[in-house]
């Protein structure tokens, strides 16, 4: 059984569960407590509520809940990606997507549609070609290339005067790149086989055999070289396309809760993003590019909070200063609205920084992006609701608002 909830949703709220909103099992795994809320529990069974992480979780062996974002799956890769400090144009976020929209209504799940993307990038690779680098490869069959004299020596020394022992470079595939790429199909294959129809399972396993001629790493120390590879764009601008598909493994194996030893010793748990993290993340991107730079955007600045006691700070989640002055400090929440502590909160970071303004972001979806004002004495918390519908748009009228926010006129 597959249960398909959006972010914070509720499980009676969907159709199959409305009239019986317990699932027919005892308990929840403890690996994927703390991704949902149990709401409650009865001899009938466990009701849950979605929490701030989409992803696949399993909650038994034949019973998988999926959580979808709210916001639309582009407006969500863009966000995740911008959060990871890929630049992305959102038109090349939106071609992602219609990859993904034939699946739509039969998998009606962000995790199915990114495997259909991936699906579609890796076209490709059949297309353009395969990464191929120089490897160094010894051989003692054919002559051909460098002979080895000393491992020639040794091998006649055991008997075998009709070895000679070679060594040359040659263009291969076999590389950490495709390694990573036939790794991440593997998995999806292996793991979540139970959750995918037999279409995309059959076009996972036929781009799996295009790895054919590919190593399987034995362990999951890729990721580190994989992650350099991204972030300094190491590969040859001719393969600039496989920034696209690494981009999408790195976000199935990154966020996947992975048990892995080896290729036939391995156990999912869950895979899971943390909406929180991503939104605080993307933000910082966006406050970066957005102000440029007349403007520094501290991420979790730290001040002590006691005059005369440096054992206790406080830290927020950004600092905007013009000219090393502060001007602004702003908390980023990834829920629907305020609560008291968050306004305790800000107030109090615009207290010991010594500014008027500050600011509290909080998403919304399918609402124009709006903002409220509250003063407590000279002090005033803005409070912006930021929409995830429209994310474009959205970032410049964050942009906008600050600017006005500190008396400043854009140029």
């Amino acid at each position: 059984m597959r249960i398909d909830l959006k972010e914070w949703q509720d499980i009676s709220e969907i159709p199959e569960f409305k009239d019986n909103p317990f699932i027919p099992i005892r308990s929840i795994p403890p690996d994927v407590k703390k991704f949902i809320d149990i709401v409650d529990i009865s001899p009938r069974g466990v009701k849950i509520k979605a929490r701030d992480y989409v992803g696949v979780f399993p909650l038994s062996d034949d019973i998988i809940l999926t959580v979808s974002p709210k916001a639309p799956v582009e407006d969500f890769l863009y966000m995740f990606y911008k959060a990871q400090g890929i630049k992305l144009d959102i038109k090349d976020i939106k071609k992602i997507a219609q990859a993904g929209r034939k699946y739509g209504i039969e998998h009606p799940n962000v995790f199915h549609f990114l495997i259909t993307a991936l699906l579609a990038e890796l076209e490709q690779l059949k297309r353009l070609g395969f990464l191929k680098t120089s490897q160094h490869v010894t051989q003692d069959k054919i002559i051909k290339g460098k002979v080895l004299t000393k491992e020639t020596i040794n091998e006649w020394l055991r008997g075998n005067q009709q070895k000679v022992v070679c060594e040359k470079f040659e263009l291969s595939k076999d590389n950490i790149v495709n390694s990573s790429i036939k790794f991440t199909l593997w998995s999806l294959i292996n793991m979540y086989s139970n959750l995918l129809g037999d279409e995309i399972k059959n076009e996972l396993f036929k781009k799996y055999l295009w790895f054919k001629d590919v190593s399987l790493p034995k362990n999951m120390s890729f990721i580190e070289e994989i992650e350099k590879i991204l972030t300094f764009r190491a590969l040859p601008n001719s393969r600039s396309y496989y920034y696209s598909i690494l981009n999408l493994c790195m976000f199935f194996i990154a966020n996947s809760t992975l048990e892995f030893r080896s290729p036939k010793r391995f156990k999912v748990r869950a895979f899971a993003v943390y909406m929180n993290k991503v939104f605080e993340n993307y933000l910082y991107a966006v406050l970066k590019e957005q102000l440029g730079y007349e403007y520094r955007v501290k991420l979790h600045p730290t001040q002590q909070l006691f005059d005369d006691n440096n054992k206790y700070s406080l830290e927020l989640d950004y600092l905007i200063l013009k000219d090393d002055k502060p001007v602004l400090v702003v908390d980023a929440k990834y829920k629907s609205k305020p609560v008291t502590d968050d306004f305790y909160q800000i107030l109090l970071y615009a207290e010991k920084f010594g500014i008027k303004n500050s600011l509290l972001i909080y998403p919304s979806w399918g609402k124009r992006t709006s903002t409220e004002v509250f003063r407590f004495k000279e002090r005033q918390v803005h409070v912006m609701y930021y929409d995830l519908s429209d994310i474009k748009k959205s970032e410049s009228t964050l942009r906008e608002y600050i600017y006005c926010l500190v008396n400043l006129k854009e140029e």
